[in-house]
């Protein structure tokens, strides 16, 4: 485990007291810490009027390898949103560490793994500068939601991965190679205290503050990299904090399912051909590595329109899959 680097835990909380002591626990669990070194841990409440404050500092003592700096704020209005508070967080915990300090951020209705924080450490400490941890939605929450939404989210998820294998076929990544995942949000990242300062921190934006900073990191030439045993667990619920995150996610899954719908993802063919242009862009000499990664990020198929049934593109992703390692192996 690495022994140089210095971490420091930010996490932004609003009306999140029914969570926050499965949160803290979780922390003070983990494997990196101990009672002679705890974990340190930035706490921004923003605009709380559930009581989270006194929740924390009731749990606080029972915490043996976690210590916990609460910061209660009261944003105006216009700035009261998570990217505020998760920016007050991470810059206040940039101000905690030096050259080897690592910002860790998570939801405040996650769970991370006991080994989340060293195995954060362990990607920085191989080469990462930026580290997107996988997702796992909470068992119990999505059986509570019905068969129909585990048998659509285990779909999608399906589709993805194969979607992501693809992409490490056809154009992969030296830094960040199958097996990988596609999840870097929120919910788990890791970053390098130098690189956050580089880029200029978090972006406070209302939502998606944390897709934007991964992109403006990746953007500046950093290496993302995805590892699959950097885990953390969080909450299926269909009402959050923040618009355009994951419980509007779960929601639509939920109502969509209800309704019948069918579940329309990009075209295979289309995926191929996106993935072919953005191999062809990583390997053309005569690009500037800024010009590179500006055009790289033009071909991410975020924006891709959903034209074909999971089930039909999830057997042609498989068969593509297929034939193409069948080529790489009689070569």
């Amino acid at each position: 485990m690495p022994n140089l680097l210095h971490p420091v835990i930010a996490i932004p909380a609003r009306n999140e007291a029914d969570r926050l002591p499965r949160l803290l626990r979780a922390l003070d669990h983990q494997d990196y810490a101990s009672a002679a070194t705890p974990l340190q841990l930035v706490l921004v409440l923003n605009n709380t009027t559930d009581g989270s404050a006194a929740v924390v500092a009731e749990l606080t003592p029972s915490l043996k390898r976690l210590s916990v700096k609460i910061v209660e704020v009261a944003f105006e209005p216009k700035d009261a949103h998570v990217g505020s508070a998760r920016r007050l967080a991470m810059e206040l915990a940039a101000s905690l560490v030096g050259a080897e300090g690592v910002i860790l951020t998570t939801d405040a209705d996650g769970a991370p793994s006991p080994d989340w924080v060293s195995k954060n450490l362990a990607a920085i400490d191989r080469g990462a500068d930026i580290v997107g941890g996988r997702i796992i939605g909470d068992q119990a929450e999505e059986a509570a939601l019905g068969a129909g939404f585990q048998t659509r989210a285990a779909k999608y998820a399906r589709y993805a991965a194969l979607s992501d294998e693809l992409a490490s076929l056809v154009d992969p990544i030296e830094h960040d190679p199958w097996p990988r995942h596609q999840d870097h949000t929120g919910g788990s990242i890791a970053v390098r205290a130098d690189v956050y300062r580089a880029v200029g921190g978090l972006p406070a934006l209302p939502f998606r503050e944390d897709i934007a900073f991964v992109e403006a990191v990746v953007r500046a030439g950093y290496r993302l990299v995805h590892p699959q045993d950097v885990t953390v667990t969080v909450s299926a619920r269909t009402v959050g904090r923040a618009p355009g995150g994951m419980a509007d996610c779960v929601r639509t899954w939920v109502e969509d399912e209800n309704a019948g719908k069918p579940i329309l993802v990009e075209a295979p063919a289309d995926i191929l051909a996106r993935l072919h242009r953005r191999s062809t862009i990583r390997h053309r000499p005569d690009l500037a590595q800024g010009e590179r990664l500006r055009l790289l990020e033009l071909e991410t198929g975020l924006d891709a329109l959903g034209t074909i049934q999971i089930e039909a593109a999830t057997e042609i992703l498989r068969s593509m899959i297929l034939e193409l390692t069948e080529q790489r192996n009689a070569a």
